[in-house]
Protein backbone atom coordinates (compact mmCIF):
# COMPACT_ATOMS: atom_id res chain seq x y z
CA UNK A 1 0.00 0.00 0.00
CA UNK A 2 1.24 3.37 -0.95
CA UNK A 3 2.07 5.58 2.02
CA UNK A 4 0.19 8.88 2.41
CA UNK A 5 2.14 11.92 1.65
CA UNK A 6 2.62 14.61 4.26
CA UNK A 7 0.15 16.88 2.45
CA UNK A 8 -2.52 14.21 2.50
CA UNK A 9 -1.94 13.58 6.19
CA UNK A 10 -2.22 17.30 6.88
CA UNK A 11 -5.49 17.50 4.88
CA UNK A 12 -6.95 14.59 6.82
CA UNK A 13 -6.01 16.19 10.17
CA UNK A 14 -7.52 19.51 9.13
CA UNK A 15 -10.73 17.79 7.98
CA UNK A 16 -10.92 15.94 11.30
CA UNK A 17 -10.47 19.15 13.25
CA UNK A 18 -13.23 20.80 11.20
CA UNK A 19 -15.62 17.89 11.82
CA UNK A 20 -14.89 17.91 15.56
CA UNK A 21 -15.38 21.69 15.63
CA UNK A 22 -18.71 21.45 13.84
CA UNK A 23 -19.83 18.73 16.25
CA UNK A 24 -18.83 20.83 19.29
CA UNK A 25 -20.65 23.89 17.94
CA UNK A 26 -23.75 21.77 17.20
CA UNK A 27 -23.82 20.30 20.71
CA UNK A 28 -23.31 23.74 22.29
CA UNK A 29 -26.24 25.12 20.31
CA UNK A 30 -28.51 22.23 21.34
CA UNK A 31 -27.54 22.68 24.98
CA UNK A 32 -28.32 26.40 24.81
CA UNK A 33 -31.69 25.70 23.19
CA UNK A 34 -32.47 23.17 25.90
CA UNK A 35 -31.56 25.66 28.61
CA UNK A 36 -33.75 28.32 27.00
CA UNK A 37 -36.59 25.81 26.70
CA UNK A 38 -36.27 24.93 30.39
CA UNK A 39 -36.30 28.61 31.40
CA UNK A 40 -39.39 29.28 29.28
CA UNK A 41 -41.17 26.27 30.77
CA UNK A 42 -40.32 27.42 34.28
CA UNK A 43 -41.65 30.91 33.53
CA UNK A 44 -44.87 29.52 32.05
CA UNK A 45 -45.38 27.22 35.04
CA UNK A 46 -44.69 30.08 37.46
CA UNK A 47 -47.16 32.39 35.68
CA UNK A 48 -49.79 29.64 35.62
CA UNK A 49 -49.44 29.07 39.36
CA UNK A 50 -49.68 32.80 40.02
CA UNK A 51 -52.84 33.03 37.90
CA UNK A 52 -54.37 30.11 39.79
CA UNK A 53 -53.60 31.78 43.11
CA UNK A 54 -55.10 35.06 41.91
CA UNK A 55 -58.28 33.29 40.73
CA UNK A 56 -58.60 31.44 44.04
CA UNK A 57 -58.04 34.65 46.00
CA UNK A 58 -60.61 36.45 43.85
CA UNK A 59 -63.20 33.74 44.55
CA UNK A 60 -62.55 33.93 48.29
CA UNK A 61 -62.91 37.73 48.37
CA UNK A 62 -66.07 37.87 46.24
CA UNK A 63 -69.63 38.24 47.62
CA UNK A 64 -72.92 37.81 45.80
CA UNK A 65 -75.86 40.15 46.51
CA UNK A 66 -79.48 40.17 45.27
CA UNK A 67 -80.66 43.75 44.76
CA UNK A 68 -84.21 44.74 43.81
CA UNK A 69 -86.44 47.81 43.88
CA UNK A 70 -85.65 51.22 42.44
CA UNK A 71 -82.46 50.32 40.54
CA UNK A 72 -81.89 50.14 36.80
CA UNK A 73 -80.97 46.44 36.75
CA UNK A 74 -82.55 44.24 39.40
CA UNK A 75 -80.90 40.90 40.06
CA UNK A 76 -77.66 39.30 41.20
CA UNK A 77 -74.50 41.41 41.49
CA UNK A 78 -70.98 40.30 42.41
CA UNK A 79 -68.90 42.60 44.61
CA UNK A 80 -65.65 42.61 46.52
CA UNK A 81 -65.79 41.61 50.16
CA UNK A 82 -66.32 44.71 52.30
CA UNK A 83 -68.50 46.49 49.71
CA UNK A 84 -71.31 48.84 50.76
CA UNK A 85 -74.93 49.27 49.66
CA UNK A 86 -73.75 52.19 47.53
CA UNK A 87 -71.42 49.82 45.64
CA UNK A 88 -74.29 47.40 44.99
CA UNK A 89 -76.44 50.23 43.61
CA UNK A 90 -73.67 51.29 41.22
CA UNK A 91 -73.19 47.68 40.09
CA UNK A 92 -76.94 47.49 39.40
CA UNK A 93 -76.77 50.46 37.02
CA UNK A 94 -77.64 53.17 39.54
CA UNK A 95 -80.93 54.42 40.97
CA UNK A 96 -84.13 55.01 39.02
CA UNK A 97 -86.00 58.32 39.12
CA UNK A 98 -88.52 56.92 41.59
CA UNK A 99 -85.90 55.84 44.14
CA UNK A 100 -86.32 57.02 47.73
CA UNK A 101 -83.07 56.52 49.68
CA UNK A 102 -83.60 58.88 52.61
CA UNK A 103 -84.07 55.89 54.93
CA UNK A 104 -81.20 53.85 53.40
CA UNK A 105 -77.76 53.72 54.98
CA UNK A 106 -75.62 53.73 51.83
CA UNK A 107 -72.50 53.02 53.90
CA UNK A 108 -73.91 49.75 55.29
CA UNK A 109 -71.39 46.93 54.76
CA UNK A 110 -72.82 43.98 52.86
CA UNK A 111 -72.42 40.27 53.50
CA UNK A 112 -72.53 37.38 51.05
CA UNK A 113 -76.05 36.16 50.25
CA UNK A 114 -77.95 39.28 51.36
CA UNK A 115 -80.99 40.65 49.54
CA UNK A 116 -81.28 44.44 49.36
CA UNK A 117 -84.46 46.32 48.47
CA UNK A 118 -84.18 49.96 47.38
CA UNK A 119 -87.48 51.73 48.25
CA UNK A 120 -89.57 53.67 45.76
CA UNK A 121 -91.38 56.96 46.37
CA UNK A 122 -94.62 55.11 45.69
CA UNK A 123 -93.94 52.88 48.71
CA UNK A 124 -94.69 55.84 51.00
CA UNK A 125 -98.00 56.44 49.23
CA UNK A 126 -98.90 52.79 49.61
CA UNK A 127 -98.10 52.89 53.31
CA UNK A 128 -100.51 55.80 53.86
CA UNK A 129 -103.31 53.91 52.14
CA UNK A 130 -102.75 50.61 53.94
CA UNK A 131 -105.99 48.96 55.02
CA UNK A 132 -106.00 47.35 58.44
CA UNK A 133 -107.23 43.79 58.31
CA UNK A 134 -107.22 40.85 60.71
CA UNK A 135 -104.27 38.45 60.36
CA UNK A 136 -104.74 35.47 58.05
CA UNK A 137 -105.58 32.19 59.77
CA UNK A 138 -103.98 28.91 58.70
CA UNK A 139 -105.94 25.64 58.56
CA UNK A 140 -104.16 22.49 59.68
CA UNK A 141 -104.19 19.79 57.02
CA UNK A 142 -105.01 16.95 59.45
CA UNK A 143 -108.61 16.16 58.61
CA UNK A 144 -109.90 18.39 61.43
CA UNK A 145 -111.43 21.85 61.30
CA UNK A 146 -108.94 23.25 63.82
CA UNK A 147 -107.80 26.78 62.97
CA UNK A 148 -104.68 28.37 64.40
CA UNK A 149 -102.86 31.67 63.93
CA UNK A 150 -99.17 31.15 63.14
CA UNK A 151 -96.92 33.76 64.66
CA UNK A 152 -94.60 35.62 62.32
CA UNK A 153 -90.91 35.66 63.26
CA UNK A 154 -90.02 39.32 62.66
CA UNK A 155 -86.30 38.45 62.54
CA UNK A 156 -86.60 36.23 59.46
CA UNK A 157 -89.97 37.10 57.86
CA UNK A 158 -90.13 38.15 54.23
CA UNK A 159 -92.24 41.08 53.02
CA UNK A 160 -95.05 38.71 52.03
CA UNK A 161 -95.03 37.13 55.49
CA UNK A 162 -95.01 40.52 57.22
CA UNK A 163 -97.96 41.69 55.10
CA UNK A 164 -100.07 39.00 56.76
CA UNK A 165 -100.01 41.12 59.91
CA UNK A 166 -102.79 43.61 60.59
CA UNK A 167 -101.96 47.04 59.19
CA UNK A 168 -98.59 46.03 57.74
CA UNK A 169 -98.31 46.74 54.03
CA UNK A 170 -95.35 46.49 51.71
CA UNK A 171 -93.98 49.90 52.71
CA UNK A 172 -93.84 49.06 56.41
CA UNK A 173 -92.59 45.55 55.65
CA UNK A 174 -89.66 47.05 53.75
CA UNK A 175 -88.83 49.30 56.71
CA UNK A 176 -88.84 46.32 59.09
CA UNK A 177 -86.38 44.43 56.88
CA UNK A 178 -84.18 47.52 56.48
CA UNK A 179 -84.13 47.97 60.26
CA UNK A 180 -82.88 44.38 60.64
CA UNK A 181 -80.15 44.95 58.07
CA UNK A 182 -78.88 48.13 59.70
CA UNK A 183 -79.38 47.33 63.41
CA UNK A 184 -79.35 43.56 63.68
CA UNK A 185 -82.12 41.25 64.81
CA UNK A 186 -84.93 42.28 67.14
CA UNK A 187 -84.27 41.23 70.75
CA UNK A 188 -87.92 41.46 71.84
CA UNK A 189 -91.18 41.97 69.97
CA UNK A 190 -91.45 45.45 71.54
CA UNK A 191 -88.36 46.48 69.56
CA UNK A 192 -90.48 46.57 66.42
CA UNK A 193 -91.82 49.91 67.67
CA UNK A 194 -88.41 51.36 66.80
CA UNK A 195 -89.35 50.98 63.14
CA UNK A 196 -90.68 54.17 61.59
CA UNK A 197 -94.44 53.93 61.07
CA UNK A 198 -95.14 51.42 63.84
CA UNK A 199 -96.66 53.22 66.81
CA UNK A 200 -98.33 51.95 69.94
CA UNK A 201 -101.69 51.38 68.25
CA UNK A 202 -100.27 49.34 65.36
CA UNK A 203 -98.04 47.41 67.76
CA UNK A 204 -101.06 46.46 69.91
CA UNK A 205 -102.79 45.11 66.80
CA UNK A 206 -99.90 42.76 65.90
CA UNK A 207 -98.16 41.93 69.19
CA UNK A 208 -100.14 38.68 69.66
CA UNK A 209 -99.17 37.48 66.19
CA UNK A 210 -95.41 38.11 66.16
CA UNK A 211 -92.40 36.53 67.82
CA UNK A 212 -88.58 36.66 67.86
CA UNK A 213 -86.37 33.58 67.61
Amino acid sequence: MEMLSSKQKTAIIIAGVIVVGIFIIYMATKTKDYDNYSVINEEIEENTNENKEEIQEEKINEIVIHITGAVEKEGIVKLEEGSRIDDAIKQAGGLTEEADIKSINLAYMLKDGQKIYIPKISDEVEEITEIEQPPINFILDNGADEIISEKVNINTATIDELKKLSGIGEGTGIKIIQYRQENGTFKTIEDIKNVSGIGEAKYNNIKDYICVK
